[in-house]
C-alpha cells in the first residue's frame, strides 16, 4: 500500500548578521566573499577520430568502383580546415562537388573547376542534380535537408551514399545510408586519399581527369558567368533587381571580407557570383531562426579582427535584433552592413504561395509606415545612407567597403510580386 504523500523536510540555516532584512532566504554578502581556487590545468579533448581500416578499404573500394562519383560538401569541411584534403580527393577521383542546401558556412572553395555550387532546397531539382551519378560521398554535411514538402524524394533512388560525419545524429538520420561513418573529416580524408594513391592506376588517372575537364563547362565558373549576364540584363531595373544587389555587393568586397549572409530570398543568387576562397569567408543561416546577421557580424568581427565584415541582410530579418548595430558602434568594428530593403516579409509571402497557393498576403507589408533603417542607424551611431537608384549601386558600396568603421546601406530592390 503507497504512504500518503509527505512534503520534504527543508532545513534552513541564517547568518544573521550577514542577512539582508529583503531577503530571508540566502545570505546576500556571499557575493562579495573571496576565495583562493585551484582551477587546475585545462583539458583538451581529442576527438580527432578516424574509421577503421576495414571501414575505410570498403570507402576506398566503392570509390574505385564508382565511374561517376559526387561528393556533398558540409561545414565540417571548414570546422576541420578540410578545403586542401576535399580539393585533393576530388581531384584525384575527377569527381563533382556540391555544396550543402544549408549554407552554415563556407564549405569548399567556389573557383576549384569541381565545384559545381550549392544544391537548392528543392526536392525535384535535387533529384534531378544527382540523378547522373553513381555515388554520392557526404563529407561533413547534413545529408540533402529539404524545405517545403514535396512527394519527391530528392535522393535518386539507386544512388549509394557514404556518410562521414563527426555528429552521430545526422548519420541515417532521414534517407538510405550504405555506410555510415563518424569520424573527422579531416583524419578521415587524409588516411582515405593515402588508401585510394596505393590503388590507383594509370586507367584510373586518365579517366579522373577526363571527368574532371568535362565538369569544366557546368561548374561553379562557368555558372558564375551566366550569373553575372543575367544581373546585367537586370541592371537598369527600378526598384533594384536583387540579382543586380548581389552582383555588385561581390564585387565591391575587400578580398579578405568575412560575408554574412541572412538575405533569404534577396540573397538567392548571391552564392552564384560570390567565390568562396577559404574556410572563414562566409557564414549563412543555418536554420529557420531569423535576427542572426546583425548580431552575428560583431561576434565575428570580434573573433576575426584583421578582417573587414560585409553582412547582407533582409529588412524584416534585420527587426529581430536590430540593437545590434549599437554594439558594432560602440566598439568602432569594421562592419558594412546591407540592407535589402523589400518593404516586406517576402519569405513569408513565398511559403505562402508554395503551400497555400494563394498570393492574399495579411500582414505581410512593412510599408504603412515604412521602416526608415537610415534614421534607425544613425540613431545608434552609424553613418548611413539610402540607394534606389540602380546607378548609385556599385558605387555606394565601395565606399562604405573603405570606411573601416561600422556603417549601414538601406537599398531599395523589388520585392518580388510587383512592387
Amino acid at each position: 500500500m503507497r504512504k500518503p504523500f509527505e512534503p520534504p523536510t527543508i532545513w534552513w540555516t541564517l547568518v544573521p548578521e550577514r542577512v539582508s532584512t529583503a531577503d530571508t532566504s540566502a545570505p546576500t554578502a556571499v557575493l562579495d566573499e573571496t576565495l583562493e581556487l585551484d582551477m587546475g590545468r585545462p583539458v583538451r579533448v581529442d576527438a580527432a577520430a578516424r574509421p577503421s581500416d576495414d571501414a575505410l578499404s570498403r570507402v576506398a573500394k566503392m570509390l574505385l568502383e564508382s565511374k561517376r562519383p559526387a561528393i556533398l560538401a558540409g561545414q565540417e569541411l571548414a570546422t576541420r580546415d578540410a578545403f586542401g584534403e576535399a580539393s585533393e580527393l576530388a581531384e584525384l577521383l575527377g569527381a563533382a562537388v556540391f555544396q550543402s542546401s544549408i549554407p552554415y558556412s563556407a564549405q569548399f572553395p567556389s573557383e576549384h573547376p569541381a565545384f559545381m555550387g550549392a544544391l537548392t532546397r528543392q526536392q525535384k531539382q535535387v533529384r534531378a542534380t544527382l540523378e547522373p551519378y553513381d555515388l554520392l560521398l557526404c563529407l561533413g554535411a547534413d545529408l540533402l535537408r529539404m524545405s517545403v514538402y514535396s512527394p519527391v524524394e530528392p535522393l535518386p533512388e539507386n544512388l549509394p551514399v557514404v556518410h562521414i560525419s563527426e555528429r552521430s545524429a545526422e548519420l541515417g538520420k532521414n534517407y538510405r545510408t550504405d555506410l555510415a561513418l563518424q569520424a573527422d573529416v579531416k583524419e578521415t580524408l587524409r588516411v582515405l586519399i593515402q588508401a585510394l594513391r596505393q590503388r590507383w592506376t594509370p586507367n584510373m588517372k586518365v579517366a579522373a581527369q577526363q571527368r574532371l575537364a568535362a565538369l569544366k563547362k557546368d561548374n561553379w565558373a562557368a555558372q558564375r558567368d551566366q550569373a553575372r549576364v543575367e544581373a546585367m540584363e537586370a541592371a537598369e531595373a527600378s526598384p533594384i533587381d536583387p540579382r543586380t544587389l548581389m552582383l555588385r555587393f561581390a564585387e565591391a568586397l575587400p578580398r579578405d571580407a568575412v560575408v554574412v549572409d541572412e538575405g533569404l530570398v534577396s540573397s538567392n543568387s548571391l552564392l552564384k557570383v560570390l567565390p568562396l576562397r577559404d574556410r572563414r569567408s562566409y557564414y549563412g543561416l543555418a536554420s529557420g531562426g531569423l535576427g542572426f546577421a546583425i548580431p552575428g557580424a560583431v561576434g565575428l568581427s570580434l573573433a576575426l579582427p584583421s578582417r573587414p565584415i560585409a553582412v547582407m541582410v533582409g529588412d524584416g530579418s534585420a527587426m529581430y535584433s536590430i540593437q545590434g548595430l549599437w554594439t558594432a558602434a560602440h566598439l568602432q568594428l569594421p562592419i558594412t552592413y546591407v540592407i535589402a530593403n523589400n518593404r516586406s516579409y517576402r519569405i513569408i509571402k513565398e511559403r505562402l504561395v508554395s503551400f497555400r497557393k494563394t498570393d492574399k498576403f495579411t500582414g505581410m507589408d512593412l510599408r504603412d509606415p515604412e521602416i526608415d533603417f537610415v534614421a534607425l542607424a544613425q540613431s545608434m551611431g552609424l553613418p548611413a545612407r539610402r540607394i534606389s537608384n540602380p546607378q548609385d549601386v556599385s558605387g555606394a558600396l565601395k565606399d562604405s567597403m573603405k570606411l573601416g568603421k561600422p556603417n549601414l546601406l538601406d537599398i531599395r530592390v523589388a520585392d518580388g510580386f510587383g512592387g
